[in-house]
């Protein structure tokens, strides 16, 4: 079966949509004003050692996927850990001996999957005239197993992942392959969340109902996010991670913020920290 990928075109009519879109409303609106309401320039993304690192082993992923060659994988991770702006995680540093570990552990977890035919990093818009959205998904690896059975992973590489957060990824994952590909509404997807420095696979099994109502839920929250006038800004452990922090009074004042409101004696009493 051979099926030809055509990325839908995004619609200029139509709200658009991602799963970082989601969860940055989520986490802080603020933050979510400043990068997709402000229309100000995105700030350059923070370098962290574990940034790098899950960039780099994606890429490597990618490679594996692509040739089934290890040897292409572990020469993009080497090129990509020795560029001079990544120092912090060149040869000799423990981030570069972890980046190689995960691509190994990445290796035996590609040559543990068997299929018809795979697809490596399948980016696409799903776009829902009728719900007024459309969607984007990026998927790290999708497998064939048969006819009707479909696989998708999204490779991990942190300490620890939430699930609440990994099951709504996984789920635009199944919605974006199911319309990308056009699946027959008997297909099943497995997909899953693999995560190369535990080993932990968080599995769920997706049909075409599931995908229907992602698209729903997606579309509802959507139009909440639209009526959205107010941005408050909800500082906490995030705003380390935040590219906006340099121009936030919230999160620079954040460290600095005296309690001054425990000062009422039922409130000392409760004590709440």
């Amino acid at each position: 079966v051979h099926v030809a990928l055509h990325s839908p075109p995004m619609s200029e009519t139509l709200f658009q949509v991602t799963h970082t879109k989601i969860q940055s409303f989520q986490r802080c609106r603020k933050q979510y004003w400043f990068s997709y309401v402000s229309g100000l320039d995105w700030p350059p993304s923070r370098d962290t050692p574990a940034a790098i690192v899950g960039k780099g082993v994606h890429r490597a992923m990618r490679r594996l996927c692509e040739t089934d060659h290890p040897e292409d994988a572990e020469h993009e991770l080497d090129a990509y850990l020795r560029m001079p702006k990544h120092e912090m995680t060149g040869p000799g540093t423990e981030h570069h001996r972890l980046a190689f570990e995960l691509l190994a552990n990445g290796v035996g977890a590609h040559e543990s999957i068997v299929s018809e035919d795979r697809y490596a990093e399948l980016n696409t818009w799903v776009p829902s005239a009728s719900r007024g959205v459309t969607i984007r998904a990026v998927i790290d690896r999708a497998d064939r197993l048969d006819p009707d059975h479909w696989l998708i992973i999204d490779w991990k590489t942190g300490r620890y992942d939430l699930d609440e957060i990994t099951d709504a990824q996984l789920d635009i994952g199944h919605l974006a392959l199911r319309t990308a590909l056009k699946l027959p509404g008997q297909a099943r997807v497995t997909a899953i969340a693999w995560n190369l420095r535990s080993g932990m696979q968080r599995v769920r099994a997706l049909t075409r109902d599931d995908a229907r109502n992602t698209v729903d839920y997606i579309a509802n929250f959507a139009a909440r996010m639209q009526a959205t006038s107010e941005f408050p800004a909800t500082p906490g452990p995030h705003c380390n991670f935040c590219d906006w922090r340099d121009r936030c009074e919230e999160a620079i004042s954040l460290e600095r913020t005296e309690l001054t409101w425990l000062d009422d004696d039922w409130e000392r009493a409760a004590e709440p920290f």
